[in-house]
């Protein structure tokens, strides 16, 4: 009975403790989200033609992925990125089959597990977040601005030539402001779980698998430079990585809420059994 008491107490922190070892509880929580996974792959996913090329895909398939990687520990994160990008595959292709994007679906499992399994409890994820989304917007306009991609021309901001209306520019601007903002303003705990580290979470990865892997992929696969992807892959990942914290800071507190309610309840159990 003890050592029943002990493992619930164990289970009721387990989205900040991770099982060593790929437990029964391990299997079906990933078997679960690779389904989630797929399920808003299926109904939920959009692309968006760059370069002539539908190669910006947006949906929300990335959310139960890091969630897995999040709250079993980076390799069980990584078994379900790959499941689901193999699954996805066979259920519902979307051009020809590509090695590369199954290891960085892999990988947005993979990092967010090394994230919360290593970094400490106690940073400052809000210094940080400041420090990496600063630094990765200034340089990407820095490439876009030494590859003459934009430029500025008769005292107008150019891109390719062609002048760039006003709103983009303050677009960018207001969506790195909301990226500083919303972490300090939201960085309240609940059961361990802290938006601002979700933020910075969700930003490495982006950056590491979407900006990076799978535009270099992507300019592999079809011939094109990575540049032609770059811009728009950029400006999404701007606009999805806010809403992918979101939905994984509430998925993940209502799933650490209901863990502590059956814990609770399976303690209750077991006093009565103790008592007859």
């Amino acid at each position: 009975v003890e050592a029943l008491l002990k493992k619930e107490d164990h289970m009721s922190n387990a989205f900040i403790k991770r099982e060593k070892k790929f437990s029964t509880e391990t299997l079906v929580r990933v078997g679960l989200l690779t389904a989630l996974s797929l399920v808003l792959k299926i109904v939920m996913e959009v692309y968006v033609p760059l370069a002539g090329i539908p190669s910006l895909r947006i949906n929300f398939t990335s959310v139960p992925i890091m969630i897995s990687g999040i709250i079993c520990g980076p390799f069980a994160g990584f078994a379900t990125g790959a499941l689901s990008d193999l699954l996805g595959f066979a259920i519902k292709p979307a051009g020809p089959y590509f090695p590369g994007f199954t290891l960085s679906s892999a990988l947005t499992g993979f990092i967010p597990g090394v994230i919360y399994k290593y970094l400490r409890k106690d940073m400052n994820f809000n210094v940080l977040n400041t420090i990496f989304i600063s630094l990765i917007s200034l340089g990407f306009a820095g490439i876009l601005f030494t590859r003459d991609i934009l430029s500025f021309g008769d005292g107008k901001l150019l891109y390719n030539g062609e002048e760039l209306g006003l709103a983009y520019p303050m677009l960018f601007i207001v969506l790195i402001a909301v990226y500083i903002y919303v972490p300090i303003k939201t960085s309240t705990k609940l059961n361990g779980i802290k938006m601002d580290k979700i933020i910075f979470t969700v930003s490495v990865t982006q950056l590491i698998c979407s900006m990076i892997l799978n535009t270099y992929f992507l300019s592999v696969l079809y011939g094109k430079g990575m540049l032609a992807f770059m811009p728009g892959r950029v400006l999404s990942n701007y606009i999805m990585i806010p809403m992918y914290s979101m939905f994984i800071s509430v998925l993940v507190k209502s799933m650490a809420a209901y863990n502590k309610r059956s814990t609770k309840k399976i303690k209750t159990e077991v006093g009565h059994v103790i008592q007859k």
